[in-house]
């Protein structure tokens, strides 16, 4: 339960985020992404610590961007760092911040690979009416004989309804990246499901993007990231 409550604190203050930093100039808001990108790439942060400043870091990312910052590389080829839009630098950033994989069909469904914890791969269904990214069980267990998912990862259950009005639990993890074609999201809420259950990429995923769109002409997923590469 207390670690729900942190969770719930986080999402009111990051419901406070826009009227606060709008009202801030952008070197105000970048000193504040740039603490909560490094508490979100600190490997040894508690789980819901980092989780909840990754989401922090995307949301002060969407604040910059309609500051006109963009992040990306130097001019003079330094590490990327967030300055001034211009219309090359917001193209160009833009161009980086993006990725494109392709669907797969799979029992009639069109599935989507990505790789957990840069360990194991698996295939989802983007669901945009999903609260979290879901993943079978024995994902989890494999992820788990892999060393790849720790005790420390495992976040407790929650309760939720499905359709049907039945009340299940469900566990909670962190998944310390998820990557989707050649971009990978750190530190991503996501529940474990039943065995042989649909992988799900749901909304804690999809929200921190900057956007996506599904191209059914090329059968694949186009996803723009926020300024953390």
């Amino acid at each position: 339960m207390r670690g729900w409550r942190f969770l719930a604190i986080a999402a009111l203050i990051a419901l406070s985020l826009p009227a606060r930093a709008q009202s801030a100039d952008a070197g105000q808001t970048i000193a504040q992404w740039t603490t909560s990108n490094a508490t979100c790439r600190n490997t040894a942060a508690a789980a819901l610590e980092a989780i909840g400043a990754c989401e922090q870091r995307d949301r002060f990312s969407k604040l910059l961007a309609l500051m006109n910052q963009c992040y990306g590389p130097t001019d003079k080829g330094g590490p990327p760092g967030w300055s001034p839009c211009d219309a090359a630098k917001a193209a160009r950033d833009s161009a980086l911040a993006r990725t494109t994989a392709p669907f797969h069909r799979r029992g009639g469904v069109f599935v989507l690979a990505v790789n957990l914890n840069g360990s194991a791969e698996a295939y989802f269904v983007v669901d945009s009416g999903a609260a979290n990214v879901q993943v079978p069980q024995e994902v989890a267990d494999e992820l788990m004989r892999k060393g790849a998912l720790s005790p420390s990862d495992f976040l407790g259950e929650r309760s939720f309804v499905v359709a049907d009005g039945r009340k299940l639990q469900q566990k909670m993890i962190r998944l310390r990246s998820i990557q989707v074609g050649n971009r990978p999201m750190d530190n991503v809420l996501a529940a474990v499901g039943a065995p042989h259950s649909q992988a799900l990429l749901g909304q804690s995923l999809l929200r921190r993007l900057n956007w996506w769109k599904i191209d059914n002409v090329k059968n694949a997923i186009e996803l723009e990231f926020t300024g953390s590469f």
